[in-house]
Formats: C-alpha cells, structure tokens, sequence
C-alpha cells in the first residue's frame, strides 16, 4: 500500500499573501487543522496548522487574523513524501518528525495531495497496511517530544 492510494487530493491551498483569516476559513471549510501553502510557480512553501495559526496570532496581537499573512504563520520547512512511498515508510516519517499529516510531493516539488495519520487509521485492513501494533508505535513516537539534550544533540 503507497501514500497514493490513500492521499487525499481535494486539499484546499492558499498563497504566502493570503491573510490568516482567509486561511483559517479554508480550514473551517474542510473541517481540518492544516492548509498548504502554495505559491505562485506551484510549488509548495510551506504549510500551516492550526497551532501555527493560534502561535502567529499570539506574536502579532495588535495585528489580528486580516493583517496577518500566510506566510508570516507558515511552517517553511516541510517535511513530505512521495507518492511511491509505503504507508509503513510514510508512518516512519510521521514518527521522526512528530507530524500527524505529510504533503505528497512529486519529483517536481508540486503538491500532489496530502496523507494524515487519519487516512492510515482508518484505512481498511488490505495486503500491505502495516498492522496496529506498527500503527501504535508510531503514534507514540509522534506524540513524544525530545528531551533538550536530544534536541540539541549532546544526548
């Protein structure tokens, strides 16, 4: 089973110049807490979650959601996979770098879709899903936060 085959495709985006307010109603829109950020040659920039959001808010307080911009909130290093990625691959990821979603990037850097941990939840149990105890370790390890001395490599 690959992040293709169970990536969403109908993924709201928005520009770096979109203001907050217009981001934060995609994501309303499509019930979910992430968007990504697309510019203008189609290669994404940067995502946002809601957390990003609420973080962009609280260091700009005079400005508010119409005078903040996406690009202000944005999350720029992006961590994706491919399409041809296994969903064990893609759970490895999520697990290294603490993310519940992946953009799925072509080899052109153009966002092809978007695959959470949601979609491997719930995913029916079919040859080449990884089985829940797989699952369950990588939600522990999404869920953990390192340690300073791990952050800061001296561990």
């Amino acid at each position: 089973m690959t992040a293709r085959e169970l990536m969403k495709t109908d993924i709201g985006a928005c520009a770096p110049d979109d203001e907050l307010v217009t981001v934060l109603l995609l994501m309303r829109e499509r019930n979910c807490g992430w968007a990504p950020v697309v510019d203008r040659r189609g290669q994404l920039a940067g995502v946002i979650t809601d957390r990003d959001a609420a973080m962009a808010l609280l260091n700009h307080p005079n400005r508010g959601a119409a005078r903040v911009l996406a690009e202000d909130a944005m999350t720029r290093q992006v961590v994706a996979c491919a399409p041809s990625d296994t969903v064990r691959a893609v759970l490895s990821i999520m697990a290294m770098h603490h993310v519940r979603r992946l953009p799925v990037m072509d080899a052109e850097g153009r966002l092809q879709g978007v695959i959470s941990l949601d979609d491997i939840v719930c995913a029916p149990q079919r040859r080449g899903m990884p089985d829940a105890e797989v699952i369950v370790e990588a939600l522990r390890a999404i869920v953990s936060r390192p340690t300073v001395a791990e952050a800061h490599g001296t561990r």
